[in-house]
């Protein structure tokens, strides 16, 4: 069986090829990327793993960092998309917002397990890569998801503790059973990736973080 790419004719490719080539490159790096890191990964064997040859590679995307940033605007893309749905189709109050955001994170989260394996990877480094994670993947997140906390802790609806903490709680509590499934399926739970427990992890990440109507008792 031949892959779809495989045929290609010599040249720039249509449109649509084009798009759908750029998008199984990106893809593929993204997997590539999660699975091994920055260093363990070689443009031929993105370009590989896509059904293309590397001179199509460096032509779309360059270098191969180049097209690890364009692989992480990619992944980014993915998560502010679920994340403005939520907030569009949530109720008024910003706890609504907040819980139906943090429901989306973990769903999402679930589709793309590589981007939490891929800030841990390079997420700690003072490297161009490091500071890109920073800047470009996390602390846009975190203005979005601080503006409903503030929000939040105004209605009374979860504790007035450090914002960071509470990101943290919801990004690496909401992500990391998903970017991890073998160790967290070798607890007790159920299988992480089926929908059963999918959404009873977001529920538990929820009633974590939000404390019942006039309980002032967490606010410390």
């Amino acid at each position: 069986m031949k892959h779809p790419h495989t045929d290609r004719k010599p040249g720039r490719p249509r449109r649509d090829d084009a798009s759908n080539l750029r998008t199984a490159m990106l893809e593929a790096a993204i997997d590539l990327f999660g699975e091994r890191g920055f260093d363990g990964v070689s443009l031929s064997q993105i370009a590989g793993k896509a059904g293309a040859d590397i001179g199509l590679t460096r032509y779309y995307f360059g270098s191969k960092g180049d097209l690890w940033e364009a692989a992480m605007a990619h992944l980014a893309g993915q998560f502010a998309r679920a994340v403005e749905e939520a907030t569009e189709t949530a109720g008024g109050s910003k706890s609504d917002q907040l819980k139906s955001v943090v429901r989306a994170f973990v769903y999402a989260s679930a589709r793309w397990p590589q981007m939490s394996r891929i800030i841990v990877f390079d997420g700690d480094k003072s490297d161009e890569r490091g500071t890109f994670i920073a800047t470009r993947l996390v602390g846009p997140f975190f203005k979005t998801l601080s503006r409903l906390i503030a929000g939040a802790k105004a209605e009374g609806t979860i504790p007035n503790v450090s914002d960071r903490t509470i990101f943290f709680m919801i990004t690496h509590g909401g992500s990391f059973p998903m970017a991890l499934p073998v160790l967290t399926n070798a607890l007790p739970g159920g299988n992480i990736k089926s929908a059963k427990a999918l959404s009873a992890h977001a529920d538990a990440i929820i009633a974590l973080i939000f404390q019942p109507p006039g309980d002032s008792s967490r606010s410390l």
